[in-house]
């Protein structure tokens, strides 16, 4: 499914495919989280990183992908890169560089430390990346100011979006879901990826600019006129109307 100019759904995942490029991009994998939980005493099953090559291992066999891109939160600790945590992302980058072509992380609000497995495994990391007419960006900060004007949409992670919905009978569901809509103050087309982390299930999309946490949708987008696509295994990819027709069903 085409979301935008040239940007698709990639099969039935929370990952776009950018044909143009033969770009695959991908958000907030948070590899490491399993550790950070544990560290204060919080025991989960640990396939967080299983789950992102399990991913990647299906959409890279699927799709010819020269390029991926990963749009922020690649690891998950603020503070630091853990022992567990730095063994988990040299496993990710042992698995993914000889499929393609490039890698490139685009620094997210959880990638400090990163750059130390930059020298050994030659991956690009970088603020933002352009290609042609499409703008990729983490999403923590507002639009970066020295970017040319060129690109007409923009792609972003860090919302972790997810849609929870209710029927006429009360029964409630809640799906990951992409963000396409407009920002206003520049008259572009975001589109807004699922986290792609097992345990990142959502923040709650609603009417209100206040629940988002991106800034660049609280303080630009016309969030009324946002349209979430549902992507989910058991239903598939599902597009619903914009929010402004929604407000009786969100929960």
């Amino acid at each position: 499914m085409e979301l935008v100019p040239g940007v698709e759904i990639a099969g039935v995942s929370p990952a776009l495919y950018v044909r143009k490029y033969r770009a695959l991009i991908i958000a907030d994998t948070h590899i490491g989280y399993e550790d950070e939980l544990a560290s204060k005493g919080v025991f989960i099953p640990r396939f967080q990183l299983r789950r992102v090559i399990e991913l990647l291992d299906k959409l890279l066999n699927d799709f010819p992908v020269s390029r991926l891109v990963i749009a922020g939160d690649l690891k998950h600790s603020f503070s630091g890169m853990s022992t567990v945590e730095k063994r988990e992302l040299m496993k990710f980058f042992s698995y993914v560089l000889p499929k393609v072509e490039e890698v490139i992380v685009v620094r997210g609000n959880h990638d400090n430390y990163l750059p130390i497995l930059k020298k050994k495994f030659g991956f690009r990391f970088e603020e933002y990346v352009v290609l042609g007419e499409y703008l990729i960006v983490h999403g923590h900060k507002p639009v970066p100011e020295n970017v040319s004007s060129s690109w007409d949409y923009l792609i972003l992670g860090h919302e972790h979006p997810s849609i929870t919905l209710r029927d006429s009978v009360g029964r409630i569901g809640k799906f990951p879901c992409f963000l396409v809509g407009e920002i206003s103050n520049l008259s572009k087309v975001f589109i807004t990826l699922p986290a792609t982390g097992a345990y990142q299930t959502g923040s709650r999309i609603t009417l209100d600019k206040e629940t988002y946490i991106s800034p660049i949708i609280r303080e630009s987008a016309l969030i009324p006129e946002i349209k979430p696509v549902i992507v989910d295994e058991e239903i598939g990819v599902f597009e619903l109307p914009p929010l402004k027709d929604l407000a009786e069903y969100l929960y």
